[in-house]
């Protein structure tokens, strides 16, 4: 995507100039807030939304309303609650799924839902939550798309089933070149399975690029100081964040953090030591950054 917004209700953007790459052949996290423009990203994605301004390409070709339908063939979209006729028994809609896309591979189908012991006589209205979106998966993969969107795809999954798709999703990729773009809240999720990812705040991309850059985007420092508190490194640029125990300061920094260390030492500081971060709280820290806080809530993902 190149310089894409798209407007909603009460003009406000739920996307606002979008530069957005995803590398072919990737597992891409795409991860934010509630409302941060995931979901609305991914159905820009797959056509079903057309932007206000700027351009989107998808597997090398201009999206446009001519090839929409083509695309489709080739990019699957898997979100949470996708629509399934709750009356038919899992066999009539998998049948009819089959007969919509060019690629299906039934043998692959078969196997998955044998696998997950779903019987085809079985009325989908009578699947528990965690076996319908098992079929949701299970249909996207055999439609062996090139591009697969999913948007929140796992929930309602046990740990067990969750953890075999996820191994799925990364042989997809590694063996037949499959893109895959995760938008979920799960930051572990994101953390075990992507190469890259992309952080949204508010309809903007905070940043992209490879799993392993974000995570060393932020350090934290813990740092004891025997006397007051510096005034002057409060108003350090680099120092997005201080959070004081005493004469324990836990000091979170963007970007190198040697010349911190230096200047802590300098100031008199009796101990400076890193403190390892991970993903989900580089994330938090990003995006407190750009001013989004839930201070009542207690939370261990977005």
């Amino acid at each position: 995507m190149q310089h894409v917004t798209k407007g909603f209700i009460e003009g406000r953007n739920a996307v606002e100039d979008i530069n957005w790459t995803v590398p072919v052949g990737s597992i891409h996290g795409l991860i934010g807030a509630n409302g941060a423009g995931k979901t609305t990203l991914l159905r820009l994605t797959l056509g079903v939304l057309w932007p206000d301004h700027g351009d989107v390409r998808i597997l090398g070709q201009h999206l446009d309303r001519d090839n929409a339908p083509e695309l489709r063939q080739r990019v699957l979209y898997v979100g949470t609650g996708t629509p399934a006729p709750v009356g038919w028994r899992v066999g009539e809609w998998v049948r009819y799924v089959s007969l919509l896309y060019e690629r299906w591979d039934a043998r692959w189908a078969q196997r998955l839902i044998e696998a997950l012991d779903i019987g085809p006589d079985q009325v989908i209205a009578h699947l528990s939550t965690g076996q319908r979106a098992s079929l949701n998966l299970i249909l996207a993969v055999s439609v062996r798309p090139d591009l697969l969107l999913l948007d929140e795809p796992t929930n309602g999954l046990d740990v067990v089933l969750r953890h075999q798709f996820q191994t799925l999703l990364m042989e997809m990729a590694a063996e037949e070149g499959n893109t895959v773009v995760l938008a979920t809240h799960a930051i572990e999720d994101v953390e075990r399975i992507t190469d890259t990812t992309t952080l949204l705040y508010q309809g903007r991309v905070v940043l992209q690029g490879e799993l392993d850059s974000l995570k060393t985007r932020l350090h934290r420092l813990q740092v004891v100081m025997p006397r007051e508190w510096p005034d002057r490194f409060n108003h350090v640029p680099d120092i997005t964040a201080i959070e004081h125990r005493g004469h324990v300061a836990l000091v979170t920094v963007e970007g190198p953090i040697e010349p911190h260390i230096n200047a802590f030492r300098e100031a008199g500081a009796l101990l400076v030591e890193p403190v390892e971060m991970d993903l989900a709280e580089v994330v938090r820290a990003l995006l407190e950054r750009e001013g989004y806080t839930r201070e009542s809530v207690r939370w261990n993902v977005l």
